[in-house]
């Protein structure tokens, strides 16, 4: 196992063998009174952890008496803490030498603080380990640790425009499809000249925000683009593949009020495609849709959008699987996921949302 956490004090947590992110209960408004949490850290033998402090903002007392957050070290036989508002940590970077750590995490009565939130990875990360998860290192390398997509904080941009540079670095990241949440891993970053205005988009489960310059600023917004782990080895990973062929498990023949008879066949399926779309028969179980790409190839992400305006038809959520000859499927699950992953689809029947695929799918065929 990577890690364990329990108590009623426990917020946003994600571990795993590399990397992990956790925090307070209710995380960053106050955190509650009288409550506990304790998270076991473990990375693998012959790795040792490295913790990163984001914010640790406890309420004040006496040896920290009323909220405390306390790190122990069992292999080595030390501890670390107690810490809070007024007794913190001296850096914002922990380096031990065990592989296993437990967190402790308690509070009292109390009126005021954000609570904690936490980073780690383990000395093998790629982003080295002379600083901490979501610190940059030169020349534009950040590694960033699972569990951003859930942290507070707001992004501006999308993968084709950039972000603006006040965006939470990780969570855009995520936003971009250049590290999956559950897994974490390292970022190449490079800041650019800004523009005026940052289009909305929702891609891998996260929403941007529209931002647009104040009439009265003369400057743009500088801008961070993120490079995506497809760039290497897929080059081509931002072309558009063509589908040379469409199926479906059935289709809609929809009878109109006129008596004319409208089919929304598979084919209708093709992103952009004018009027209606592909829709399954009513009332069908486990319905899919099948794209046949004519030869093998690496297939980075999908991108989803509903009917149109006329037909206000959009599909929630949905799996994915792949094969190869057609006949025999595998289903997707993720960056070393036990369970089918669930893409996050469309809220409207108009907009487009992206997911990407890390790791790539290879396969000609996908449904």
């Amino acid at each position: 196992t990577s890690g364990l956490s329990a108590g009623d004090g426990c917020g946003h947590t994600l571990l795993t063998p590399h990397s992990g992110t956790l925090s307070s209960k209710n995380y960053p408004g106050t955190y509650p009174n009288h409550t506990a949490c304790r998270w076991r850290l473990r990375a693998p033998p012959g790795t040792s952890l490295l913790l990163a402090f984001g914010d640790v903002d406890l309420e004040p007392s006496e040896r920290c008496a009323s909220s405390s957050l306390l790190l122990a070290d069992p292999q080595a036989g030390t501890a670390y803490g107690p810490y809070c508002r007024n007794a913190g940590p001296a850096t914002p970077l922990l380096v031990t030498n065990s592989s296993t750590v437990t967190v402790l995490f308690n509070s009292t009565s109390h009126r005021s603080g954000r609570g904690l939130l936490l980073s780690y990875a383990t000395s093998q990360h790629p982003g080295r380990a002379d600083h901490p998860p979501g610190m940059q290192r030169p020349p534009g390398l950040v590694y960033c640790p699972a569990g951003c997509k859930d942290i507070d904080g707001d992004i501006w941009g999308n993968p084709s425009q950039g972000y603006r540079d006040t965006s939470v670095l990780c969570k855009a990241a995520v936003h971009a499809g250049v590290i999956a949440d559950e897994l974490g891993g390292q970022v190449t970053l490079s800041r650019e000249k800004g523009i005026t205005l940052y289009e909305s988009a929702f891609a891998n489960g996260l929403h941007s925000k529209r931002w647009v310059r104040g009439a009265l600023g003369t400057l743009a917004a500088p801008r961070t683009q993120l490079l995506p782990a497809c760039h290497l080895p897929f080059p081509a990973c931002g072309d558009a593949l063509e589908v040379a062929a469409f199926n479906a498990s059935s289709w809609w023949h929809e009878v109109d009020g006129l008596g004319q008879d409208r089919a929304w066949a598979a084919e209708r399926a093709a992103l952009g495609t004018a009027g209606h779309s592909w829709a399954a028969e009513p009332g069908s179980e486990a319905a899919w849709l099948e794209l046949d790409l004519g030869t093998r190839r690496n297939v980075t992400g999908i991108v989803t959008k509903g009917s149109s305006k006329q037909h206000d038809y959009y599909v929630t959520s949905y799996r994915v699987s792949s094969s190869r000859d057609g006949k025999n499927w595998r289903p997707y699950r993720g960056s070393g996921g036990q369970e089918d992953k669930v893409f996050e689809g469309n809220a409207d029947s108009h907009g487009e949302v992206f997911n990407a695929f890390i790791p790539p799918i290879v396969a000609r065929y996908v449904r």
